[in-house]
């Protein structure tokens, strides 16, 4: 029995320390060890050293960028090309509210003719003979509106309040891009965690499996004790393929937000998995809500998009009031013979019509507006559910996950304990090999939910505060530390 305990500890420390055989893919695993664990100093009492990176390098074949979360939040802000665009809007939205407030200036202009006239000309029923004469006239205009009966007024307004719901809409994409950065960056951290911890756990079925072949051949094992352990082996393979996957896609979804090149190869650079603490969850539902109503940018600009309906709205209404305007045009004419002399004129104008045909048309485009402005505020109405909606949800896990996070590293501590005593109880003949890979097997499963409890901690106070409104770089930030 004591031969047997021997070759397994030979066995997971000559797997877990020397390159694998090629179970995982069609090349060699490098499983070098190195000084500092790219999962901190608890992971590392469970799992070991893997240069992890070089891993993910040989395996997804392309080199990798190290990078930390404020450094990828830092280019976001700059690249996003979400943020692009709503800045061009709201850059159009400005130009077009200064357009409506040039309304209220008055046209100017100017025309001028020079004509020559020679030989005969009828000119009061007179014939004249032998006309020659060239004919200056210089003309300057100033034309006003008068607000057309208060519709520049109105149309003002409504660019304006459209100005602004463009501009909270702009301020709202840069906290979801925070948001967005933050979420796929720790999703890329967590498969990043897993390939590492599913590596591990295929060494050691690779040396239970090494252990079954040589318990067969010593006469102690059966070849269904060697089934079993390459189909342990074969699905920890599997865990190993679909955690690299995870972690491509993470990070394809981390260098789209970010705005940069698809297929760069981000690489969370931390060596611990600390937990963010960026709200008060003593705090009730209600407290955060109210600060949602005070702070999201989307619900600011929501606003301003019923300010901006009900200000076309009244644009239809001023069709029924009378248009006036005024115009002043100085003019000078005259001839080369005889000079030029001045002369002006100033009136004003009035133009009514009682709407568009017949005011059916008007009334049925005020009808119309009616309409949009309703749907807008059922709109803003169905955001407020929704984010208190998903605010509580957010709040709930939180509080659910800081409970689980406790839970879990105890099943961590109880895993790695029952390991021991499985090698013991095998040892002392108490115990079969099956006892250790389900040991071994619990392990692996509580080191991932440990992991996973953290990171969704973390995912759950960034969705919160977003929801809040709260978010901005400053206070990840502060809160970040790898």
């Amino acid at each position: 029995m004591k031969r047997l305990l021997i070759i397994l500890l030979i066995t997971i420390l000559f797997v877990s320390n020397t390159k694998a055989n090629d179970i995982l893919l069609e090349k060699p695993i490098d499983l070098n060890t190195k000084e500092n664990s790219t999962l901190g100093d608890f992971f590392q009492k469970y799992i070991g050293n893997v240069d992890i990176e070089n891993f993910i390098k040989e395996q997804i074949k392309g080199n990798y960028v190290p990078v930390s979360l404020d450094e990828c939040i830092n280019v976001a802000l700059m690249n996003n090309f979400d943020i692009k665009i709503k800045d061009h809007e709201y850059k159009s939205s400005k130009y077009n509210a200064q357009y409506h407030l040039a309304k209220f200036l008055p046209n100017f202009e100017t025309y001028s003719y020079i004509s020559h006239y020679a030989g005969q000309i009828l000119v009061g029923g007179v014939l004249s003979d032998g006309f020659d004469e060239t004919a200056i006239s210089i003309s300057l205009g100033i034309t006003h509106n008068l607000t057309r009966g208060g519709q520049e007024i109105f149309e003002a307004k409504a660019a304006k309040y459209f100005q602004k719901s463009k501009n909270h809409a702009k301020n709202f994409t840069k906290t979801q891009t925070i948001y967005l950065t933050s979420k796929y960056y720790y999703e890329t951290l967590l498969a990043k965690i897993n390939i590492e911890i599913y590596l591990k756990n295929l060494t050691e079925r690779n040396a239970q499996l090494e252990l079954a072949k040589s318990q067969e051949k010593s006469g102690f094992g059966t070849h269904f004790d060697v089934i079993r352990a390459q189909s342990e082996a074969l699905d920890a393979k599997s865990t190993v393929i679909s955690a690299l996957n995870d972690f491509r896609s993470a990070q394809l979804n981390l260098s789209n937000t970010m705005g940069i090149e698809i297929n760069t190869m981000l690489m969370p650079f931390e060596n611990n998995i600390t937990e963010l603490n960026l709200t008060d969850l003593e705090k009730n539902v209600e407290e955060f809500y109210n600060l949602a109503m005070k702070n999201r940018e989307d619900l600011k600009s929501n606003k301003e998009l019923i300010k901006y309906e009900r200000a076309i709205k009244n644009v239809y209404v001023t069709d029924f009031l009378p248009k006036p305007y005024a115009t002043f045009h100085q003019q000078f004419q005259g001839t080369v013979a005889t000079s030029i002399y001045p002369n002006y004129y100033l009136a004003g104008y009035l133009d009514w019509k009682p709407g568009e045909y017949l005011s059916i048309g008007t009334i049925k485009k005020i009808q119309e507006q009616k309409e949009k402005i309703k749907v807008k505020k059922l709109e803003y109405e169905n955001k407020l559910r929704n984010i208190e909606k998903t605010i509580t949800d957010s709040y709930t896990t939180s509080k659910f996950i800081q409970k689980q996070i406790k839970i879990n590293k105890q099943r961590v501590d109880f895993a790695n304990e029952s390991i021991k005593l499985a090698m013991l109880r095998f040892k002392y003949g108490k115990g079969i090999l099956l006892d250790i890979i389900q040991a071994q097997g619990e392990a692996t499963s509580a080191r991932v939910q440990y992991a996973a409890s953290i990171i969704n901690y973390n995912l759950s106070q960034l969705e919160l505060i977003y929801n809040c409104g709260t978010i901005n770089k400053n206070l990840i930030i502060q809160n970040y530390k790898p």
